[in-house]
């Protein structure tokens, strides 16, 4: 039981720490303060899950930096790519997109990112975890237990709602890009042009109705997080819908 709680607890530290990295170099990129990361609370999961995978398969069995850097580079990478393939699977999107760098896999790993994957996983391992370790190990039960148990009811309730607003997300998409086919319809067989000289117009059309404005102002905030938090986000189903809603969302801010 208290094995399981100290995992648990690395994965909190771990996906902490990915957060602060990753909200900080967004917020310097933007000059502005960004919760970056799937969930509203300060966490990255993935981060997490690729902490405690170099942890199981690297901690206390080799010294060698070199063999440290490449088999974490190569478990931190895989973990971000099954991460992106079942994020995309369940909800229809694309979060981050890596294609415009050289030598990425399908858009979901790229070399710059393994390069630096496989420099956290040498200080994970070599520095980071042995101090880590050593204080949850000196930490009592009760505290553990305390503290585990409230952070997985606080993580449970994250994942809960960050999960509805995706899938409420994804049923407005679902409607406003109708709209949008409607009003590429009417206007293709008229103008003869392409899809995206013609959509921003969709606004001045009558196809954007006092529902489909409603659609786009629902959830704002939620909205804003979002894609602040993934500016390249992308929807695989709803491509123009999530389009026209970040740009609604931005502007409005």
């Amino acid at each position: 039981m208290m094995v399981v709680l100290q995992w648990f607890l690395w994965f909190i530290v771990y996906g902490f720490m990915g957060w602060a990295y990753e909200s900080a170099i967004c917020s310097i990129d933007q000059k502005k303060f960004i919760n970056r990361g799937f969930l509203k609370g300060p966490l990255c999961p993935v981060y997490g899950f690729g902490a405690l995978a170099c942890i199981l398969l690297l901690y206390q069995r080799t010294e060698n930096v070199v063999v440290l850097f490449f088999t974490g580079m190569l478990l931190t990478c895989a973990v971000e790519y099954i991460t992106a393939v079942l994020l995309e699977k369940l909800f229809d999107v694309k979060w981050w997109d890596y294609s415009d760098r050289r030598f990425n896999l399908n858009g979901r790993v790229c070399l710059l990112g393994a390069v630096v994957f496989g420099v956290l996983s040498v200080l994970l391992i070599k520095v980071f975890h042995p101090h880590i370790s050593a204080l949850t190990a000196q930490a009592p039960e009760w505290l553990q237990i305390v503290l585990a148990g409230i952070l997985f009811c606080l993580i449970l309730w994250d994942l809960y709602a960050t999960v509805r607003h995706l899938l409420r997300l994804n049923s407005r998409l679902k409607d406003i890009q109708a709209a949008i086919n409607e009003f590429f319809s009417k206007n293709i067989k008229r103008a003869g042009e392409v899809k995206d000289a013609i959509l921003d117009r969709f606004e001045e059309s009558e196809f954007y109705n006092e529902r489909i404005k409603t659609l786009f102002s629902l959830n704002r905030i939620q909205n804003m997080r979002l894609f602040q938090a993934f500016p390249n986000v992308r929807s695989l189903k709803y491509r123009e819908a999530l389009g026209l809603l970040k740009k609604f969302v931005l502007r409005e801010k």
